[in-house]
């Protein structure tokens, strides 16, 4: 079941409300291996749209699932060798950890994620990371989620779906707001133009 939920989060990466992309220059202090690891993290999930039938999809998040093992082993290392010391370092490691497939991953990333943002209070996405990483946790227990900001959807639905199953009472929009993240509302919507454009593009390999 797990791994089930595994490849429906992998399938939905690409879809995710992300914070706004921002240059990433590395700066002096950051950890240059876990800076590689992240980038490869990036570049890895940016073919996902390319993925246009269901057995491209399945051999995607099958590679991804072993290179996200090999990255997340260079996170450990990292802590064990205390290489994490800048905001950076930990929202790189932490992104490395929600990428993971158990509910431990899913600790560590929401640990470093919350380390992170009290070096950098005003980083965004460490505080989207530190709700995104709940999120995962939560749907991992085969509980609702709080935040909304992991839709969950299934590719092998006719029509794809993307689901959101959130706690509604569980944080408000404020609190959501507070995180960079918007109004359940919204992400309700969200999630379904994501389950309309998965839809376009499976049904490309279908085209003439």
């Amino acid at each position: 079941m797990l791994r089930t939920l595994s490849l429906s989060l992998c399938l939905a990466v690409s879809a995710l409300a992300l914070p706004p992309a921002r240059a990433d220059v590395a700066q002096p202090g950051d950890d240059p291996q876990i800076a590689q690891a992240f980038d490869a993290d990036q570049r890895e999930r940016a073919e996902l749209p390319r993925q246009t039938s269901q057995d491209a999809l399945r051999s995607f998040a099958r590679q991804l699932a072993l290179h996200d093992a090999e990255r997340r082993v260079a996170v450990q290392a990292a802590l064990r060798e205390q290489r994490l010391r800048t905001a950076a370092d930990y929202r790189k490691a932490a992104t490395i950890m929600q990428h993971g497939q158990t509910p431990a991953d899913y600790l560590i990333a929401h640990a470093l994620a919350t380390i992170g943002s009290t070096l950098a209070p005003d980083d965004r996405e460490l505080r989207w990371l530190a709700a995104a990483t709940t999120d995962r946790w939560l749907l991992s227990r085969k509980q609702p989620q709080w935040y909304g900001t992991q839709p969950v959807c299934d590719a092998r639905a006719t029509p794809p779906t993307c689901r959101l199953d959130v706690a509604e009472t569980a944080v408000s929009d404020d609190e959501r707001a507070a995180a960079g993240i918007a109004p359940l509302e919204e992400l309700r919507r969200e999630a379904d133009a994501r389950a309309t454009k998965l839809g376009a593009q499976l049904g490309a390999s279908k085209s003439p």
